[in-house]
């Protein structure tokens, strides 16, 4: 009787690249003057689009595109020896080649694929069972889970490698486009400084994402009370270190030349 050693149970994930098995012990026994051939078949043909074993014991697959599951693939060694006399020329093994799929990934973004600079976004994927999003700009939590949250300063791709239960990955991304176009920017027109944490300052939501700003006040007079470069919500209703008197004022925000001025009214409210 012919040999041949046992051929270990092969797991892979989807892929359409030829994958290859080399055979080992295979022999036609103690009759060391026999050759040996091979031959190999299978129980689900339509798992691959090719499979085959050459002379050397060497096998080769290659899995059919869009399919999984699972073949049981037997390979044969063959003597020249004959079967007179109660002889055996052949030998088989038996071994299993399992197919897992691929997960399907997507991504979405509650803000849609174009933002304001300044805004925050959720990037939500579906299709795995775990999920490790690449480091990138803007990134403020989430990075292991479904659901990433970000707020970049800048056209920005972010990429998912999401896994399957079977440990099967993929990589996706998406791509936020940002606009400098200035419509995150949220001003308060409501000041109250008493010290209760609530409106103590005049606050500018997302001017962090415009450092080169110049914020200036001004009373009704048109007398400038204040002006800050780089302004970070700091200023809280006083003018040379003095509470002012509630009121109507009035500020700008400009941006550098050739950007939007903003201009609007601040009231100050003392109780």
């Amino acid at each position: 009787m012919p040999t041949l050693s046992a051929i270990t149970n092969q797991t892979i994930c989807y892929t359409t690249t030829p994958m290859n098995i080399q055979m080992d012990g295979a022999s036609a026994g103690p009759e060391t003057s026999q050759t040996i051939s091979y031959e190999i078949s299978s129980d689900n043909a339509n798992l691959f689009d090719q499979i085959s074993i050459d002379n050397s014991g060497k096998l080769i697959y290659q899995v059919k595109k869009g399919t999984n599951g699972m073949a049981n693939v037997t390979v044969t060694v063959r003597d020249n020896g004959g079967t007179a006399n109660g002889g055996i020329d052949s030998f088989s093994r038996t071994f299993a080649i399992q197919v897992n799929p691929l997960p399907e990934i997507t991504i979405t973004s509650d803000k849609g694929l174009s933002i304001s600079k300044g805004e925050t976004a959720q990037l939500t994927a579906t299709g795995g069972a775990t999920y490790t999003w690449t480091n990138a700009e803007g990134i403020i939590s989430g990075q292991q889970s479904p659901q990433l949250t970000v707020r970049p300063q800048s056209t920005t791709t972010y990429r998912v490698t999401a896994s399957t239960a079977s440990g099967c990955t993929l990589l996706k991304d998406i791509t936020i486009e940002v606009k400098d176009d200035y419509q995150a920017l949220d001003q308060t027109n409501f000041v109250s400084p008493n010290g209760d944490g609530i409106n103590d300052n005049f606050v500018i939501k997302n001017i962090d994402m415009y450092p080169n700003n110049t914020v200036k006040i001004y009373d009704r007079s048109g007398r400038m009370l204040y002006s800050k470069t780089n302004y970070t919500n700091e200023w809280d209703g006083t003018f040379q270190g003095s509470p002012l008197a509630e009121g109507t004022y009035f500020y700008t925000v400009d941006f550098g030349a050739g950007k939007p001025l903003l201009k609007g009214y601040i009231t100050i409210v003392r109780d």
